[in-house]
């Protein structure tokens, strides 16, 4: 603690007298060497240093620090530049814990930090500084009488300053009751409606604000004919009238406008309701009973604070209802409108005393199973089955909608949502005169390719030439400034393959678009891969590719896993294999063996330090190091941080990870009545398969695993 101060004057000296960043710096207590760039990033920005490009330069402010100023004028410059600096020294009084400052900074502050770390850093600063002392008999931090002379002195942040922070919290909730009609639908709401509520809510023109759903809903006021609705809200929002029928159509299935007449729509009894209460938990209400995971997103909140946890939460306990970070962001902004919520950082919100009130009076879904425990028949839960189940229904609509031609919008939808299931990014046009839909193939980060798509239904399942009119096809194109033109439909016949191919039109079936979603619930395309099989003639050895890439994966690991534990193949050879000894089993008992080259492939996989499924011998031979489910749980957890964007131990300190810290043994100190949760290794494995984490059958557990499920145990 004594080197704090005595390193920090040494470090400004030295870039007071040379400014180059890239330059060795020896630490003067320890004679420690690192780099001038290394030591003032672990500063951060505090206001002693500003950077230039390759350069550091003192401020103002560290140059009177280095010219003579006290540590109290240190202390304050720190206090002006980071946050939780004098407020701390405020909330310290006359003693607290590490803990208790931790839970003023988030309460008052709004900054929620998953360890400690963050509040011993500023309290090891006071005590360098001669501002606070720590209390080992109490574990508490105590001011000296210098800290508390400072603390008057300083000006704390009030909470109308602090960007993102409310005083939701501070309020005392009032919960307005639902009004008699939306109440009524609430009631009705029983398990089987709650598990059949719409996935999405789909497009609304200028968004789903609470302010917007309340235009939007003005504009039918007391009625309007479906033409003068679609008139006013592209007018209102600038968008085009397709837009504006589809908002029409969702505001329609959330039970917001009904259809009085056979042109006519006007608000329901309930959107009435809520707009004359001007009460905005109305609309949420409403919204719950349409929309899946609208009233369960609070149910996270209580848990989760972090939009990828707030996911992975909900995917965890309704797999059959998986939101994309899209359809979250929608609900946690309606929430936020209705101060059920509060955004707490970019990412990060929490839940309000008013939130709780409301969650608590709100029929929510029950989680389909416990996710401390696998489903019955099966031994672990994988994160893919809801996009899986997804697919499936998506592989039927599309088949069905292109032979609907009453309906040929349905069709329009399902292709659209079919490419956006296949990674492709789409916009939706349509409209007498326009294209149906643009989609983006991302085939690099220097090409993106436009391609303009034509979707004709047909109710006796062929599209003809006289379907199609080739010259608007190329107009659209030019338009939109795409590099090519499909066209799709539930098949095709007469003369247009052959003028199709004749213009490098490619012609697309229903069939076609079902069979690619049906291989990417095993063998996932890639944009640039499907833009091949599309516009090249070697659709059938792209897919073929994809397939035996995975195939290979899972036999190299087989072999090597299965010559691990063959008490021969240890005997002769360590239970190492080769390229070749690969090669020959898989030529003896595949009916299509792999090719070197495969194995070779699979193998750099499966060896690569990231995964490290296998270990290369000094001779080339290669050695399993886990078993295929073991590997397969691992590839599953790269899969979580990708799609989640979380680090794997995010929020766990160094004490959560190898034991107990003491903050906990001080919890347990203090409630030494408290019942501890079952750990047995039984229950700790069935909770590791079924959120995906690696765990043996047999032997001593880690110590991480057992902290990370008594934590999740403990928090519920």
């Amino acid at each position: 603690m004594d080197q704090l101060v005595p390193n920090l004057r040494e470090l400004l000296r030295d870039i007071g007298g040379d400014e180059e960043a890239e330059r060795p710096f020896t630490w003067p207590a320890t004679g420690a060497v690192t780099t001038i760039k290394a030591a003032v990033h672990s500063l951060g920005s505090c206001g002693l240093i500003t950077k230039g490009g390759d350069t550091l330069r003192l401020t103002g402010e560290a140059r009177v620090f280095l010219d003579g100023g006290d540590t109290d004028y240190l202390a304050a410059v720190l206090h002006a530049n980071v946050r939780f600096v004098g407020e701390m020294l405020r909330e310290i009084g006359s003693g607290r814990s590490h803990a208790e400052l931790n839970a003023a900074a988030e309460t008052s502050y709004g900054l929620k930090w998953g360890t400690l770390d963050q509040v011993r850093r500023r309290s090891n600063w006071f005590r360098a500084l001669g501002l606070a002392e720590l209390w080992n008999h109490s574990n508490q931090v105590v001011l000296t009488d210098r800290g508390r002379s400072l603390s008057t002195a300083i000006r704390p942040a009030q909470t109308n300053e602090i960007p993102g922070f409310t005083d939701l919290h501070q309020k005392t909730p009032e919960q307005k009751p639902a009004g008699p009609l939306v109440l009524a639908e609430t009631e009705g709401l029983d398990q089987n409606a709650l598990v059949h509520r719409k996935p999405q809510w789909g497009y609304l023109a200028g968004g789903g604000s609470l302010d917007n759903f309340r235009i939007l809903t003005d504009l039918a006021s007391p009625r309007t004919t479906k033409d003068d609705y679609i008139r006013q809200c592209a007018e209102q929002f600038t968008v085009k009238e397709t837009s504006a029928e589809q908002t029409l159509w969702t505001l329609r299935a959330l039970n917001i406008l009904e259809q009085v007449g056979m042109h006519t729509f006007a608000p329901t009894p309930v959107a009435v309701e809520w707009l004359d209460s001007g009460n905005p938990l109305d609309l949420v209400r409403i919204l719950h009973c349409k929309v899946a995971l609208v009233g369960e997103v609070l149910s996270a909140l209580r848990e989760e604070s972090e939009t990828g946890a707030i996911l992975r939460w909900l995917s965890l306990r309704f797999p059959a209802h998986r939101l994309s970070r899209g359809e979250l962001t929608r609900r946690l902004a309606i929430l936020n409108d209705a101060e059920l919520i509060e955004r707490i950082g970019h990412t990060r919100y929490r839940i309000t005393p008013l939130g709780e009130l409301f969650h608590d009076a709100l029929p929510c879904l029950e989680p389909a199973e416990s996710h401390l425990s696998p489903p019955r028949g099966s031994e672990e839960t994988r994160p893919s089955e809801a996009s899986a189940a997804e697919m499936v229904n998506q592989v039927q609509e599309v088949l069905d909608a292109a032979v609907d031609s009453a309906n040929p919008r349905r069709f329009e939808e399902a292709v659209a949502t079919s490419f956006r299931l296949l990674g492709l990014n789409v916009e939706q046009h349509g409209g007498p005169g326009k294209t149906d839909l643009v989609v983006v193939f991302w085939i690099s980060p220097t090409r993106r390719c436009r391609v303009t798509v034509e979707v004709k239904t047909d109710s006796a399942g062929v599209v003809r030439e006289n379907d199609i009119k080739f010259d608007a096809l190329e107009e659209h194109r030019k338009i939109h400034k795409a590099e090519g033109v499909i066209v799709v439909g539930p098949d095709f016949g007469g003369r247009l393959p052959q003028w199709a191919k004749s213009k490098n039109i490619p012609l697309i079936s229903a069939g076609n678009i079902a069979e690619w979603i049906s291989r990417s619930r095993h063998a996932r395309l890639f944009p640039q891969e499907l833009f091949d099989i599309i516009f090249s003639e070697s659709a059938d050895s792209v897919l073929t590719s994809v397939t035996r890439s995975l195939e290979a994966i899972g036999q190299v690991s087989s072999a090597l896993w299965e010559s691990g534990n063959d008490e021969n193949d240890i005997e002769f050879s360590g239970g190492a294999l080769t390229v070749r000894d690969i090669w020959r089993m898989s030529k003896g008992t595949e009916k299509n063996p792999l090719s070197p080259r495969e194995i070779e492939d699979a193998l750099s996989l499966l060896s690569n330090p990231l995964l490290a499924a296998s270990a290369r011998t000094k001779g080339g031979e290669f050695t399993s190091t886990a078993p295929p489910q073991l590997v397969a749980a691992r590839l599953r957890t790269f899969a979580d941080v990708l799609e989640d964007g979380l680090p794997l131990l995010a929020g766990s300190s160094v004490a959560d990870r190898h034991g107990t810290s003491p903050e906990q043994e001080e919890a347990v100190a203090r409630n030494p009545d408290r019942a501890t949760p079952d750990a047995s290794p039984e229950r700790v494995r069935r909770w590791a398969k079924a959120n995906g984490r690696p765990v043996s059958s047999k032997g001593r557990l880690p110590n991480s695993l057992v902290a990370e499920y008594l934590a999740v145990v403990d928090g519920n």
